[in-house]
């Protein structure tokens, strides 16, 4: 008999049920199964936008940023859950490290880890990113035709060496290469995952363990609430150089991550920052400035290096204290190779003001468009963080290609929910006109003639109410070429 459909979720139940609010409905009077069911996991609602529907409403915990059968592998099929069950394990692991930081922090007090707590959080983290349902949608194709990220032809290399003959199995063979490695202190894992996984992800792990340093922090006024967005864990921010191929009509984009974000709570943040960022720490005047003529160097891969930098650079963050149990410090190579199990990382929380809050909610709310849910915790704070997001006035944000495409249907949801809200607040946004050179490629009549009238239009009416349909009429695909 096969085995019944699941739910698994790529954002854990114990960092949902932190964001759950305190008013929880009472239970119900519920049969024998019901009760035998409640004793073994309490289900918990929490707010949230539904981005499909246009509505503010609840769902439980265990349905939310959950996709059925999400890491079920067909390779196994003595036990196609073996993935969930490994997540499961290091979830249980990485939840007692979060209450423990949430216990130390509500006392003013510091958090301690050795390297292998620290290993495994990390690991977690790097987990959470690769995990999210917009990396499952890179990857879930039958045929790798049907693989169209910017690493197709090394893919397709990978697939035909090793023997795959799905994207999607690529994908979970790595997750069980990266679940299973042992995270040991000399890191020589990340020599052993290139070559038992495919190269590019095994090297995008190492850039997120080892390019960076994580921070724990949280408001400093009461009133400030980190919000929960579904592809949360994925954000970057840092600067992302985009066009468009007029030939293939597809983005591409050359960006830099400054910071990653992991919200615990709504009152509680995980910031990744990168090390081409300054920030004060055990670092010598050498290698500070070897990190900053590096950055320089990043900088200028990008169409305009002078706005290259980061919107969060001033953030107060730092790396943690580091108590080594053998130092030696005579070189890079010869600390690294003195790396122990029983090294101790002491970390504060760091306080954010209301301006770093908001700029954080901002990025989470920017990227948002594509997906079905916000997760919030009191209406008070959502109210506040979308009032300041519709009125924001930074550089490339929400920003409109398409009149007729997700992000402004996006930010018309957004604008209606803050009515709901009792706010009368408008999006501030811009719409912008794409451009195709003639020596680039050639367009059908219909696409351009949808992108001219759709702006025309626009401007004329000045509204925020869909267009005509005989703009849906003129968008590409409608008619025959």
């Amino acid at each position: 008999m096969a085995p019944s459909k699941q739910n698994h979720h790529f954002i854990p139940r114990f960092i949902l049920k932190n964001f759950a609010p305190e008013d929880q409905p009472p239970a119900g009077p519920a049969n024998r199964s019901q009760k035998k069911q409640r004793k073994k996991r309490p289900d918990f609602l929490v707010n949230k936008i539904d981005l499909e529907k246009s509505i503010l409403t609840q769902q439980p915990v265990s349905t939310e940023f959950a996709l059925v059968d999400l890491y079920r592998d067909p390779g196994f099929e003595e036990n196609p859950y073996h993935l969930e069950k490994k997540f499961a394990e290091l979830e249980g692991q990485v939840s007692e490290i979060i209450h423990r930081a949430r216990s130390r922090f509500s006392q003013s007090l510091t958090l301690e880890l050795n390297r292998i707590e620290l290993d495994r959080l990390r690991k977690f983290l790097f987990l959470m990113k690769y995990r999210n349902s917009g990396m499952f949608d890179r990857y879930n194709h039958d045929h790798i035709d049907e693989y169209q990220a910017d690493d197709r032809e090394r893919m397709l290399s990978y697939m035909e060496s090793n023997g795959f003959q799905r994207p999607r199995d690529v994908w979970f063979d790595n997750i069980c290469r990266f679940l299973d490695v042992k995270m040991d202190p000399a890191r020589s894992w990340m020599k052993t995952l290139k070559t038992q996984m495919y190269p590019d992800d095994a090297m995008m792990m190492e850039l997120h363990l080892i390019w960076s340093f994580i921070a724990f922090c949280e408001p400093a006024t009461s009133e400030d609430e980190f919000l929960l967005t579904q592809n949360a864990y994925c954000i970057f921010e840092g600067p992302s150089t985009e066009k468009i191929n007029p030939i293939t009509q597809k983005v591409e984009s050359n960006y830099t991550e400054y910071h990653n974000f992991a919200p615990l709570s709504p009152k509680l943040i995980i910031v990744l920052r990168s090390h081409l960022l300054p920030s004060e720490g055990q670092d010598s005047d050498g290698l500070r400035e070897l990190r900053k003529q590096f950055a320089v160097l990043i900088q200028s891969q990008h169409l305009h290096p002078d706005k290259a930098g980061s919107i969060l650079q001033d953030l107060p963050i730092r790396p943690c204290h580091t108590i080594y149990a053998a130092p030696d410090i005579t070189s890079a190579t010869t600390l690294r190779a003195s790396f122990r199990e029983n090294d101790r990382f002491q970390f504060q929380c760091f306080k954010f003001s209301s301006r770093h809050t908001t700029l954080i909610n901002n990025l989470f709310l920017e990227e948002a468009h594509a997906t079905s849910s916000i997760v919030y915790h009191s209406r008070a704070s959502l109210k506040q963080n979308l009032e300041n997001y519709m009125k924001a006035d930074i550089d490339g944000m929400k920003a409109i290609i398409d009149p007729l495409g997700k992000r402004h249907e996006y930010l018309i949801t957004l604008e209606k929910i803050c009515r709901d809200l009792g706010s009368s607040v408008s999006c501030r946004k811009t719409f912008i006109e794409p451009r195709f050179p003639p020596d680039e490629g050639h367009m059908h009549m219909s696409s351009f003639v949808a992108l001219e009238v759709g702006m025309g239009l626009l401007k004329i009416s000045g509204t925020e109410r869909l267009l005509p349909r005989a703009y849906l009429l003129l968008k590409p695909g409608m008619i025959a070429a």
